[in-house]
């Protein structure tokens, strides 16, 4: 749902922004600040009191958050009048800083989701015995701009989470991935994140499944559910029954961001993935670093002997991919071998 719309009021003629702070130190460090911006000031008389030229609320909210802290934000409260002083009815609109940053996020990002101002870049990731040989791609969602400037993932990510859309955006990313692997006739294995929330009751998974799966009738047995570890697991029960419940229906999981969290060698033995993707942090300096080899190596021998496949992430180099391989990892992903792209590969 969009924020109600008058959080943003549209004046007529130059607008006044009021801010009311808590302090005189807070009301100095905005004056001076939203001054340094460009923003031309009107003199109000009261030091707790500034006030701005601004035509929306909208050119002066990105300036605040960038330079004042979240407790900092909730302390300072604003108001868009028409009017050199805010009306009676008007002083009903008062909201803080932080609020109405919150709400302009949910705008911008319920208005993406809903013209669909986003896409799918493809990553793939290969058998390590044959580079050219992909079993799969991993399907990494990107925002667009109006103007269709790329918006990166931690950005979307980042504004559903404080906007609470952090829902709609994993089933938005998850409906773009398969309706793009669809659109290419893709064959191989198709790597999707999931947010382990969003589909951690039946009525959860029945939703994803039949919002992401329905238009683009891509077969459910060739999905792999990336469950982003860092992101939200704690509970090994709860894991254990979510992975069951994904098997019944013909779905892969792959434990994402192996190495951090609960991600364990006892772990993954109780969960039974059927992929783990090491993460880079245990890639990266493989070359330098023998215990670090080594543990992958351990990592790799205690999944064979589950019947897990290991793909390891963030390889960069033919070196760091040979050791992989004589670590005997099944599957590598990286900048080596594509970046992320919105097409597929293109064969040789």
């Amino acid at each position: 749902m969009l924020p109600d719309q008058s959080l943003f009021p549209i004046v007529s003629g130059l607008g006044h922004a009021f801010f009311w702070c808590y302090d005189e130190h807070l009301s100095d460090r905005l004056r001076a600040i939203l001054i340094k911006a460009g923003f031309i000031e009107v003199p109000t008389g009261e030091p707790l009191v500034v006030c701005f030229l601004a035509d929306d609320m909208e050119s002066v909210l990105p300036v605040l958050e960038q330079a004042f802290a979240s407790k900092e934000r909730r302390l300072i409260r604003a108001l868009l009048s028409g009017n050199a002083k805010p009306t009676l009815q008007e002083f009903g609109s008062i909201h803080t800083v932080e609020e109405l940053g919150l709400r302009l996020s949910a705008q911008w990002l319920g208005d993406l989701l809903v013209d669909r101002r986003y896409k799918s870049l493809l990553q793939p990731i290969v058998c390590v015995e044959d580079h050219k040989n992909i079993m799969g791609y991993e399907f990494l969602i990107r925002g667009l701009h109006t103007d269709g400037m790329e918006i990166p993932a931690p950005v979307l990510f980042e504004t559903a989470e404080s906007a609470g859309m952090l829902y709609a955006l994993d089933m938005a990313a998850g409906e773009c991935a398969t309706r793009t692997a669809k659109g290419f006739g893709l064959k191989e294995s198709v790597f999707v994140n999931v947010l382990p929330f969003t589909i951690d009751t039946e009525d959860g998974m029945e939703a994803w499944l039949s919002n992401v799966l329905g238009e683009s009738g891509l077969a459910e047995d060739q999905l792999v559910f990336e469950i982003v570890e860092s992101q939200q697991l704690s509970d090994l029960e709860t894991v254990r029954s979510l992975v069951r419940r994904l098997k019944d229906r013909g779905i892969r999981i792959a434990l994402d961001d192996f190495g951090t969290g609960f991600n364990n060698l006892s772990g993954i033995t109780e969960i039974q993935p059927d992929f783990i993707k090491l993460d880079k942090s245990l890639t990266h300096d493989l070359n330098d670093d023998g215990r670090k080899w080594t543990l992958v190596a351990n990592i790799v021998d205690s999944a064979k002997q589950s019947d897990i496949k290991v793909i390891a992430e963030g390889v960069e180099d033919n070196k760091t991919a040979r050791m992989l391989e004589s670590a005997g990892v099944d599957y590598l992903q990286g900048y080596l071998f594509g970046m992320p792209d919105a097409e597929p590969v293109k064969a040789d």
